[in-house]
């Protein structure tokens, strides 16, 4: 029985599993560390040194408890990457929370249209930060030998060889979605390079071992496999879809709600959802669309903690259930939410969108937290809609993995406001879907089929049927005649 570990690198904490598949799937974090990242000169990077120390020490807590570890696999958050030139990292490599990257979407779009965009790479975002960096510095690029993704990066810190993975890639929207290869033509419209560009492997390649010269507890015995390496990919394989039930719900700091799909949607319709295509595993697609999640209710716990209270969750979701349902319903979407965020005023986001559509202002932090997750629930499901509409596929279970599954109270909302039943688990979800790629790259199991059956037969999944359904029917109603 091998003993694997998955990596999985946040955008604020980064969490080490150590994992083995024998007669039962046994997965336990093993080490935590802060990711946050770096201010530099006004700008936020990726400090690779700390990054790279860290992983090396968890390894290091790993192996002192495991005596072993047969093979590594690194998945972290989308779309950021680094250069190399001459065997060396330029620099530290831009955190796509940086706002600077998206400051060039308008000139980008006077090139290419973005339903053009959007038809070539199937994402209804665009390349801002290749673009923004090229743009900002081309002679970094002119210098750079290759560019290198985020989490294939840090794997090249430990020894592997600098390729690319292919779901990671996606996220970089430069990718042709149809063929899984780099969108060379669009690039070149765009005045982008691609003699940079890294060649691409799929999730489950070997591309080295650990570097036995970065600690004393390493043996050089430890293979690096690619995971797939953008972490929503790494948790699609954590997730045991039933034939019928395609939809799911990734919670975190952000949702991603979908369907998995055979082959992508990049028609009209899709494109005024609007939704994006991704890769998941096996092949398939993920057909989703991105939007805030718990980092709202994050925001709101900071702005309280400021004030000299203490807010833990289970403080916060009692408040919730008592307070009054249905009183006061936001848009996550609406651009207020997302200026919010980047200036730390959700609270006042929330009074200021309930003022303007004349709904009763929430008042204690049960209101605000019952407001939110009524509201979040409310969007995943109109969100869920539309791209079963697009998609002309529909879903009768949602799987609901992450952060959200220890949250009774959200399970509750989310099955009520879609309608559907809710199969909430695993929690680890990411951290599964990368051990269990693992054991499939190295022949342990055969397929990710195989890995998700064991997923669904090892996982203790909660189940949550719709209730009150004519008071949601009324709920989001309200809400769509407000956003429309």
């Amino acid at each position: 029985m091998s003993s694997r570990v998955a990596i999985d690198i946040g955008s604020s904490t980064g969490k080490i599993y150590h994992g083995r598949l024998g007669g039962e799937l046994d997965v336990t974090e093993a080490y935590r560390f802060e990711t946050s990242p770096t201010e530099v000169d006004g700008r936020l990077i990726w400090d690779v040194e700390y990054l790279t120390a860290e992983i090396v020490a968890g390894l290091e807590s790993v192996i002192e408890e495991a005596g072993s570890v047969s093979s590594i696999a690194i998945d972290t958050t989308a779309g950021d990457f680094g250069l190399l030139e001459d065997g060396e990292l330029q620099s530290d490599p831009y955190c796509y929370l940086d706002q600077s990257l998206y400051s060039k979407e308008d000139e980008l779009l006077e090139r290419v249209p973005r339903r053009e965009i959007f038809r070539r790479t199937g994402h209804h975002g665009v390349p801002n930060s290749y673009y923004y960096q090229f743009h900002e510095d081309p002679e970094s690029f002119e210098r750079a030998d290759e560019l290198v993704m985020l989490p294939q990066l840090l794997s090249w810190k430990l020894g592997a060889e600098p390729v690319g993975e292919t779901s990671f890639g996606v996220t970089l929207r430069a990718m042709d979605i149809r063929t899984g290869e780099w969108a060379t033509d669009l690039l070149s419209e765009l005045d982008l390079p691609t003699d940079v560009l890294p060649e691409l492997a799929d999730a489950g390649t070997q591309i080295g071992s650990v570097d036995p010269s970065l600690s004393e507890s390493f043996s050089g015995e430890t293979d690096i496999y690619l995971a797939p390496s953008h972490d929503t990919s790494a948790a699609m394989a954590a997730i045991p879809f039933e034939p019928g039930s395609p939809g799911f719900l990734c919670t975190g700091s952000w949702f991603i709600p979908g369907l998995e799909l055979a082959e992508p949607v990049i028609d009209d319709a899709a494109f005024d959802v609007p939704s994006s295509n991704e890769l998941s595993v096996g092949g398939r697609i993920r057909y989703i669309r991105n939007m805030p999640g718990f980092s709202l209710l994050e925001h709101c716990r900071d702005t309280w903690c400021q004030t000299g209270g203490r807010y833990g969750y289970d403080e916060l979701i009692a408040g919730a259930r008592d307070a009054e349902p249905f009183r006061s319903i936001v848009d996550p979407l609406d651009g207020l939410f997302f200026e919010a965020q980047a200036e730390g005023g959700v609270v006042e986001a929330i009074e200021t969108y309930c003022a303007d559509t004349d709904q009763p202002v929430p008042e204690t932090e049960g209101e605000i937290t019952r407001c939110l997750l009524e509201s979040l629930a409310i969007r995943t499901a109109l969100v869920l809609e539309r791209l079963m509409a697009a998609a002309e596929t529909y879903t009768d279970r949602l799987h609901l993995v992450g952060g959200g599954v220890e949250n009774e109270l959200f399970c509750q909302l989310v099955a009520s406001a879609t309608g559907l039943e809710v199969k909430a688990g695993p929690t680890e979800a990411t951290a599964i879907g990368n051990l269990l790629s693992q054991c499939n790259a190295s022949g342990e199991i055969e397929s990710y089929e195989e890995g998700r059956e064991i997923v669904d037969e090892n996982v203790d999944f909660d189940y949550y049927e719709p209730r009150n359904t004519s008071e949601w029917d009324d709920a989001l109603e309200r809400t769509v005649a407000e956003i429309a």
